[in-house]
């Protein structure tokens, strides 16, 4: 799969090294030359020097066949036209976009960004749940599962008509041991996936999954397909 990735900055950098590492295929498009000279000799990625907004430089950076777009810049109204022009120009399925102003996040989420991400907000959650699950028996479950050590991860399937799961319920899958459903999105609702529940079109299905099994998973509930 191949990932555009607007902002060569630490939040460019990082996310674009782990890509890397977990075998997708990734272009950075960032302003400043020097970045992009320090970038090149960083990571194996395609590295071009250039205006994130401009359409030129989003073809160039093979936005036409890329699978998702992430807009990191520091500036929220160069994310957004990112975000904009890979969804109509370029036809990206997926568009995820940071947002630096939280009172910015409304507009992305209308516009039709499919994931917006406002740093302040997510370690604010992060802190507030970590001190919530303090004495729940769960504790500290957002930061463990973020973690590079974690042994687990949790993954997000979505299902097409020919998904070989489809029709199916979650006992008939039969989903190894170290994995758990956690929940279903269905109808604009969050359910309690069950083991009699069958699945339907469109379904998308949550998993906690021990990392060795994310590929049977995935074959099991979406065969070749991928898995947005």
């Amino acid at each position: 799969m191949h990932v555009i990735v607007v902002g060569g900055g630490k939040v460019g950098i990082n996310l674009s090294r782990e890509l890397l590492a977990f075998g997708y295929s990734v272009s950075i498009v960032e302003r400043d030359a020097e970045k992009c000279e320090r970038i090149a000799t960083m990571m194996n990625a395609l590295v071009i020097n250039g205006d994130g907004t401009d359409h030129s430089i989003l073809e160039s950076a093979g936005t036409g066949q890329a699978d998702f777009m992430v807009a990191v810049t520091g500036r929220d109204e160069d994310n957004f036209v990112a975000c904009q022009l890979a969804k109509i120009t370029f036809k990206v399925h997926i568009t995820m976009a940071r947002v630096n102003d939280p009172r910015n996040e409304p507009v992305f989420n209308k516009l039709g960004v499919d994931f917006s991400y406002t740093t302040t907000f997510i370690v604010s959650k992060m802190i507030l749940e970590t001190i919530k699950c303090r004495y729940c028996g769960f504790p500290f479950v957002i930061p463990e599962f973020l973690s590079d050590k974690s042994k687990f991860e949790i993954i997000r399937l979505v299902l097409k008509p020919t998904s070989p799961s489809i029709g199916k319920s979650f006992a008939e899958i039969n989903i190894p041991t170290g994995s758990l459903a956690i929940a279903v999105y269905r109808n604009e609702a969050i359910q309690i996936p069950f083991g009699d529940m069958k699945l339907t079109d469109n379904d998308i299905v949550y998993l906690i999954s021990d990392k060795k099994h994310l590929e049977s998973i995935r074959g099991m509930f979406l065969g070749k397909e991928k898995s947005y």
